[in-house]
């Protein structure tokens, strides 16, 4: 259980999600953080948090970052959920397939995470 203000970080690995780790580390939060290359469960680590290895486009890896969470912090009182790289090129030239994919890399992925993180945050 954490007596600290808890944030959830996605796609915390790198860039704007790493730096926003830090931060909260240095004002007083407990982080966890989430990213695909193993670089968000390093930097948990080394924040004194929790860290994952998990997509942002798999549903059942956000849902267990926050119940892997909740069950070992105890509470869940902010997210910065940032994003990963989706599909760029000429915006007439981008297929059907690659905008629902970038619909799950800017969109699909913020909604879920609170699907599943803001019950436990309104308790």
């Amino acid at each position: 259980m954490s007596d600290s203000p808890v944030a959830l970080v996605v796609a915390g690995g790198t860039g704007i999600g790493a730096d926003s780790a830090r931060k909260l580390a240095d004002i007083g939060y407990t982080v966890a953080v989430m990213s695909s290359s193993g670089k968000g469960e390093q930097l948990g680590g080394e924040l004194g948090g929790i860290g994952y290895t998990g997509s942002i486009l798999n549903d059942a890896d956000l849902a267990r970052f926050v119940e892997i969470t909740a069950n070992q912090l105890g509470r869940i009182d902010g997210l910065v959920i940032c994003s990963g790289h989706g599909p760029k090129g000429d915006i007439l030239e981008i297929s059907d397939e690659n905008w629902h994919l970038g619909l799950d890399y800017y969109l699909l992925h913020v909604i879920r995470t609170c699907r599943h993180a803001v019950p436990i945050m309104l308790k």
